[in-house]
Formats: structure tokens, sequence, C-alpha cells
């Protein structure tokens, strides 16, 4: 897990988890940061100290902004799914991405 600093301030964290081959990559922003490239720098930043790769991800269908983040460190859609959002607290569509090699 990696803390994502703006300016000084921790604004949000990009981390992974699972098994190697399975290795799922997470990240938040705080809201009043948003659109400011801090979620691509720090997915950036992130990936260039993590090595292992196949990596997946997943993001809200409708989450367009999650999505470009994923699409300009190199992931691609690979499927789609359904999963149970926290956030939102209901079960919503989401696009299934992997970065390979």
């Amino acid at each position: 897990m990696r803390t994502a600093v703006a300016d000084g301030v921790v604004v949000g964290h990009v981390g992974a988890y699972g098994e190697v081959g399975d290795r799922q990559v997470t990240y938040w922003i705080d809201r009043a940061h948003w659109g400011r490239g801090l979620a691509t720098a720090a997915l950036r930043a992130f990936l260039d100290e993590t090595p292992t790769r196949p990596l997946h991800a997943r993001a809200a269908a409708d989450n367009l902004g999650s999505r470009r983040v994923l699409e300009k460190c190199g992931f691609v859609v690979t499927g789609t799914d359904r999963g149970f959002a926290q956030a939102r607290g209901e079960e919503i569509d989401e696009v299934l991405v992997t970065l390979r090699a």
C-alpha cells in the first residue's frame, strides 16, 4: 500500500492484494482532489515500483474517470461482471481490466 500525497497533504492511496498471477490493484483519491491527475500519477508510481504482472482491477462501469485512469496506465478491458460496491451499498456493473507485461 502506498500513500498518495499532493502539496504535502495525504489525498489517497494505491495498493495491490491477492496471490501472484491474480493480484488486484485498488486506489482511492479524496473527492476534493479529483480531476487533477493525482490518481493517474499515484497509480503510475505504484506500477513503477511493482514489477509483478499481470495485475488486474475492477472499476464501476459508470465511473468513467476511474476507467480512464486505468487505461492511461496501460490496463486493457478483459470483461464485465457485477459486484457489490461498498461505497454505494448495492450491486453494480463493473468493467474488468488487466495490465500485462
